[in-house]
């Protein structure tokens, strides 16, 4: 059994790594990007290669629960996509109130990498979180600047006939994403687990969307709910080790690392 974290990417190495090539090389690289898919006709990828840094604006906030909020970001342009490999996250860029330094955060977009006009995150309020905060904060029409786009472990569609995905509160978005990616691929055939700790039933989150893939996908997809108490949703396993020797050996485990 392989195990693999997805969520391995440090945002000082990454902001670092960026700040090497300055909003210049951004800049540029975003110029001859549009410039080239300007000339093949095919929709603009915002984070299609090297640094980005594009303020997109925020076109709709929605309460999901106590703390977390769905927020969709408008691309420069209606036809433009993020172009994000499977597993990436984007790297954020924010200057909160009475700060004098930047703060940095990756975030794992919900929306499918070819979703046009678009960007979506499902983001957790912490109570101490810099980030979150200002995330949060954030009315209909404000901007966000996005520096680049982090790729993750590199996914090979059918290497494995099964997955067992692993996650608990915040960190379902980046099992999210790749379960997304392998379902709406046609030529992979993997099947998927999710095994997602919750500690209420608020927690659950992205349910609907996992349900509807239940519905959709009968046979290759099913989503099993881990809860502290006993409750409505089924408890097959407490926690990782006992997962580890629940599932069959011949597989590939990503775990989300929180």
């Amino acid at each position: 059994m392989s195990i693999t974290f997805l969520r391995h990417i440090r945002p000082t190495k990454a902001v670092a790594a960026i700040a090497a090539g300055g909003i210049s090389l951004g800049i540029y690289s975003r110029m001859m990007t549009d410039s080239a898919h300007a000339d093949s006709g095919s929709p603009s990828k915002v984070f299609g290669s090297g640094p980005a840094f594009v303020s997109l604006p925020l076109e709709s906030s929605e309460v999901v629960n106590h703390n977390t909020k769905r927020l969709r970001f408008r691309l420069p342009d209606e036809n433009a996509v993020s172009g994000l490999a499977l597993t990436s996250a984007v790297l954020t860029i924010s200057w909160p109130k009475g700060r004098w330094l930047p703060v940095a955060r990756p975030y794992t977009p919900i929306s499918p990498s070819d979703q046009p006009g678009t960007l979506d995150l499902l983001v957790k309020l912490y109570p101490d979180g810099k980030q979150s905060t200002h995330l949060h904060s954030l009315s209909p029409g404000e901007t966000l600047l996005f520096a680049a786009g982090l790729k993750g472990p590199a996914w090979k569609p059918n290497a494995i006939p099964h997955v067992t995905l692993i996650a608990g509160g915040a960190g379902i978005t980046p099992i999210y994403q790749l379960t997304q990616g392998i379902l709406r691929n046609p030529e992979d055939k993997t099947n998927i687990t999710l095994v997602f700790g919750i500690n209420t039933d608020a927690d659950a989150l992205l349910k609907p969307e996992f349900d509807a893939f239940e519905k959709d996908f009968p046979g290759r997809f099913e989503a099993i709910y881990t809860h502290r108490r006993f409750w409505h949703y089924r408890s097959k396993i407490d926690n990782y080790r006992s997962v580890l020797e629940t599932f069959p050996l011949n597989q590939g485990v990503f775990l989300d690392q929180v």
